[in-house]
């Protein structure tokens, strides 16, 4: 499926949200639905006025209209490659598994909106056919019109966009599933308007719905832990949302006399732990020690540091285990709280929370049983770093204070 993606990037200067109504279940909670929904309408409604016959190339001649024309999908594992793609740092994204991405960026001076932002580049995308001779035809020749080539070829079923802030600039990525080439025909014509869409049997206002749609599948980056791609991305991506949040100052603090928790100096990002040249391989161990669905609560592996849940029922979602395991664990800093001393004190009540806050530790594993002999779901969390008494949880200072001490960058937003 590799090769069926084609890209659209372009780099703009500030981003912000927008209003909407849709779900569309992705992992990535920093960008909107709603924002997922306008794109998705608005290449959608071009597509549409493609198959209409609506369009027109530099001569002011129109194209036919489109016997078969999909209706794109968005796809969640798309835009989670391409985000991945960005590395964290909205990175210009190279050719990568023998695709060649089409490129754009621009600067702009004035960008307050990410919508109003993404509406000026799809029209920039689209328009390209505009600057180009179609011939009479819908076989695309000019290299110049390929970004209006990737939005408009008639069997692509799935594309996903995406976008990451980095100061002062950001950066916007498109994904599409279907190949196309230079050359290639973007769809079958008609010259007769009456009959646009007559080759979909149930076609809804010019453009053919997909009965079943197939998101592109990820491959995944470990399996010693059992877990699918999806769930050891959702462990990893919650450990690090409260660790920012704590770094960052917003984590409720029960004995903190106003409400947070002191902000963070060098809280490090967490990494997956799974098998590498120097032999840690957290997945493979936090795995093992819940294989079997024993009875007697687990002990961590040596040189790791473990959170571990039992939960009374066998046949709750590896992500949701996880989500609720993580929530129980982090939750002991609101209620029982770290207060001012960021000290550790194993009889504190708060072991769980400061494994996963302890800014020494820089890779996390997991692992979900359900046994449905017992009744019950295990679920254990282990950390590459052992705190002992005494030790700071975590250093307070200025949020990345401290990052450049240990070499290290600081997060946008900052954090980690």
């Amino acid at each position: 499926m590799w090769n069926l993606l084609l890209i659209l990037t372009v780099v703009v200067t500030k981003i912000v949200n927008v209003e909407g109504t849709t779900a569309f279940n992705c992992r990535n909670s920093l960008i909107t639905d709603e924002w997922r929904q306008f794109v998705l309408d608005r290449v959608n409604n071009y597509r549409r006025s493609l198959a209409q016959g609506n369009v027109h190339d530099v001569t002011n001649n129109f194209l036919p209209a489109a016997k078969y024309m999909n209706e794109l999908k968005w796809d969640c594992n798309l835009e989670e490659i391409a985000y991945k793609k960005m590395g964290g740092k909205c990175s210009f994204v190279d050719p990568f598994n023998k695709l060649y991405p089409a490129q754009a960026g621009v600067v702009t001076d004035k960008c307050t909106n990410i919508t109003s932002q993404m509406a000026i580049l799809l029209r920039g995308w689209w328009s390209e056919v505009e600057r180009v001779d179609m011939k009479n035809s819908t076989q695309l020749l000019e290299n110049r019109a390929a970004d209006f080539g990737k939005m408009a070829l008639a069997n692509t079923t799935g594309f996903a966009c995406t976008y990451d802030l980095c100061k002062p600039r950001g950066r916007i990525i498109c994904l599409f599933q279907q190949f196309f080439g230079i050359n290639a025909f973007l769809y079958e014509p008609t010259w007769d308007k009456s009959k646009a869409c007559e080759s979909c049997a149930d076609c809804t206002n010019f453009l053919c719905p997909q009965k079943s749609f197939t998101p592109v599948t990820i491959t995944p980056t470990c399996q010693d832990d059992k877990l699918t791609n999806d769930s050891h991305n959702a462990a990893l991506w919650m450990h690090n949302y409260y660790r920012k949040l704590l770094a960052s100052g917003w984590a409720k603090d029960k004995k903190s006399n106003g409400g947070y928790a002191k902000t963070a100096k060098q809280m490090r990002a967490l990494e997956y732990d799974c098998a590498n040249t120097t032999n840690s391989n957290g997945a493979k161990s936090t795995y093992d020690l819940i294989k079997g669905c024993p009875r007697v609560n687990p002990t961590a592996t040596n040189g790791y540091s473990l959170n571990f849940l039992r939960i009374d029922n066998h046949q709750i979602s590896e992500q949701d285990a996880l989500e609720q395991a993580i929530k129980t664990w982090w939750g002991q800093l609101e209620t029982t709280g770290l207060g001012s001393d960021t000290k550790f004190n194993g009889n504190s009540g708060i072991t769980n929370f400061a494994n996963m806050a302890y800014d020494q530790a820089d890779k996390v594993a997991c692992a979900v049983q359900n046994c449905a002999k017992y009744g019950d779901t295990l679920v254990a969390c282990q950390y590459n770093k052992v705190i002992t008494d005494g030790e700071k949880i975590y250093e307070t200072g200025k949020v990345c204070g401290g990052c450049t001490t240990i070499g290290k960058t600081c997060s946008n937003p900052r954090g980690l």
